[in-house]
């Protein structure tokens, strides 16, 4: 990855982020944490955060020396080339502090301003690894992310505005026709082009008219590149794309410098690294160098699911660490949860295909849980059936079935699975009995760091040594959030020591979302009668997380109606849950099956009944009442939207 932790300590420490003041940068970065909080939580935890008069200003000129230190690494972040991995790492490590700080901003008023604090904004994030954090800032933002009105607008103007919505539309990428419509705008701005091109060029030799003559090369070299960058998300070409990028992002930047245009010209240069950026990460920059599964692969997820780029923790394991090196026989992945580990088991299985193809090899995806391998063979087959690769599932009973018996050994003219989902156990009796006639290629074992529980990681590591006995050419990816020693592991799966490959970026700064991790507890209130309220602390805990000061309220006083002299632990996370509801769903979790439904009656007399009831639940609730009975208190109890498991 671009940014590690060591390199966001190091710019911490930069010159420019040092003439603010070791002091005012600690300041700044608790402010941004505090407000960041208050804007996610503010309905629901009341931050005690005194603020000052001068804050604003501090996170302005914390954010410019952040900055700083990025643009003194940007040439060797364009380069590659340019073996200098310290101020490559630099400029991605002060895009994603000074992407941290700006994003608190408040967004300008005036048209112009806003396109240029957003995009410059969304560079940031897109060069500091931080894009899906960009995402989550647009959908929250989505109601004044607007493209202006083009209405009366000058030429140079309407170029900006649409140019900006062409961006809006490569940055969000919510859609295939996002993407797409990029196109039609750009040809429209050339339709439009000999109409209001004349407006603004009155043809004199004086310096406003070269201004604005550099001005609009500046803005139409842009478009160009913008046009050949959505192209090559939505296809995979043109080959060189790159270097067209290059071409065109450097001529608009010099002719925005010549027109002593300082603003566009310092955008150019950070939607010029955004580009290399969205490249690099892109499915088809690394689908070109893989196989023609991998091809067809990317290009049904691409217009069947809008799936185009990678996340940071993807691209690192796919084109830095070998996730995809043939030579590797086993490779442990320690990857943080929601970080897209089965997307990268999906490349390895087409690969693993690919490889034994000959001798129609197998993939065996093992899940710890029943429910996982369900949601797992829905997956698979959603992405892999459109490109021919047929996926089944095995269920957890402890036997092998007389119609699993007929799939598993299915041979000659009809194609057999390609991927088998089991569990653990299943799989054991499949390896154990040899019943599929044919190489297993690939093992694929989900959630491993199971192997490290007492009850289920010895069936696991005996799984691993089963296969590792009794099929001889079979490789093997561990998935996991977090194991010690997965060195270990490794080595010990490989066919050759040697051979083994762990790829670690489970203490990477990258996050798929923003954390808070803390205690609570309840205190009296006197402002109601049996009153009480509780209390947050955060916590000091893994990499990652966002510490604040100090105790803070959360919700209001009483949140459930429950005496003070009633309550214990779990009822204080009811009330935790409750208040948290109000933000979207919430998960409270028991050490008891009794407390499970005590928590569930407090938080359900607190809610009102749906109306109307969603078709979702309606359904849910006719099956509880055919399978289990009709007065089931669980019914009741989805009508006000609390549910158990």
């Amino acid at each position: 990855m671009n940014v590690n932790n060591n390199a966001l300590q190091r710019v911490d420490t930069h010159w420019a982020v040092l003439a603010v003041g070791e002091a005012e940068r600690d300041r700044g970065i608790a402010v941004a944490n505090a407000r960041l909080v208050q804007q996610a939580l503010g309905q629901q935890l009341h931050i005690d955060f005194p603020e000052r008069d001068t804050d604003d200003d501090l996170l302005r000129r914390l954010a410019m020396a952040y900055e700083m230190a990025a643009i003194e690494g940007l040439r060797a972040f364009l380069n590659p080339a340019f073996d200098d991995k310290g101020l490559r790492e630099q400029c991605a490590a002060g895009a994603w502090r000074a992407f941290e700080l700006r994003r608190l901003f408040r967004l300008p008023e005036k048209a112009e301003e806003r396109i240029f604090h957003i995009l410059h904004l969304s560079a940031l994030a897109y060069c500091g690894d931080r894009w899906s954090d960009l995402r989550c800032w647009y959908n929250e933002n989505e109601g004044i992310i607007h493209v202006p009105s083009v209405a009366e607008a000058t030429w140079d103007r309407r170029l900006l505005y649409r140019l900006f919505e062409c961006w809006i539309r490569l940055l969000r990428k919510k859609r295939w026709d996002d993407l797409d419509r990029i196109r039609e705008i750009i040809a429209g701005l050339r339709a439009d082009q000999k109409t209001y091109e004349s407006g603004v060029l009155t043809h004199d030799v004086n310096a406003a008219d070269r201004a604005m003559a550099l001005r609009l090369i500046a803005l139409y070299n842009w478009a160009k590149g913008t046009e050949l960058l959505a192209l090559y998300m939505l296809q995979g070409e043109p080959a060189g794309i790159r270097t067209l990028l290059d071409k065109h992002f450097e001529a608009g930047v010099g002719a925005a410098a010549a027109s002593g245009d300082a603003q566009t010209e310092v955008l150019l240069r950070w939607l010029h690294a955004t580009s290399h950026q969205m490249v690099a990460g892109s499915l088809w920059w690394v689908a070109r160098a893989v196989n023609s599964r991998v091809e067809r692969f990317v290009q049904t997820v691409t217009k069947q699911q809008a799936m185009f780029e990678l996340l940071p923790p993807q691209r690192t394991a796919l084109q830095e660490q070998g996730l995809l090196d043939q030579a590797a026989t086993a490779v442990v992945v320690d990857i943080p949860t929601s970080g897209g580990k089965t997307l990268l088991a999906q490349f390895r299985i087409l690969q693993a295909l690919n490889q034994f193809d000959a001798e129609k090899g197998w993939v065996a995806y093992v899940a710890p849980t029943r429910a996982l391998t369900a949601q797992i063979t829905r997956r698979l087959r959603r992405d892999f059936e459109p490109i021919g690769v047929r996926v089944e599932q095995l269920t957890g009973a402890v036997e092998i079935d007389t119609f699993e018996e007929d799939l598993l050994t299915q041979t000659g003219e009809s194609s057999p699975f390609a991927v088998l989902v089991s569990t653990p156990e299943k799989l054991q009796l499949v390896i154990r009995n040899k019943k599929v006639p044919r190489p297993l290629a690939l093992v694929v074992m989900d959630e491993a760091h199971t192997i490290e529980d007492e009850t289920r990681g010895l069936r696991i590591e005996l799984l691993l040594a089963s296969i590792k006995r009794e099929c001889s050419s079979a490789h093997f990816l561990l998935l996991m959030p977090y194991v010690e020693k997965p060195e270990m592991l490794a080595r010990w799966l490989a066919q050759d020591g040697n051979a083994g490959r762990t790829i670690s970026l489970g203490t990477t700064p990258w996050k798929p979302n923003e954390r808070i991790v803390g205690m609570y507890w309840h205190e009296t209130d006197d402002t109601l009668r049996g009153g009480w309220r509780l209390i947050y602390q955060t916590l000091v805990t893994t990499p990652g997380t966002i510490h604040l000061e100090g105790t803070h309220h959360v919700g209001a006083p009483k949140p459930l109606g429950v005496a003070r002299s009633k309550l214990n632990l779990s009822l204080e996370t009811a009330a935790m849950a409750r208040v948290m509801s109000e933000r979207g769903t919430s998960i409270a979790v028991a050490n008891s099956i009794p407390s499970v439904w005590n928590m569930a009656r407090q938080i359900c007399d607190s809610f009102t009944p749906f109306s109307p009831i969603p078709d979702e639940i309606q359904l849910v609730q006719n099956f509880l009442r055919t399978e289990i009975s009709p007065g089931f208190e669980l019914v009741e109890m989805l009508s006000r939207g609390v549910s158990l498991q």
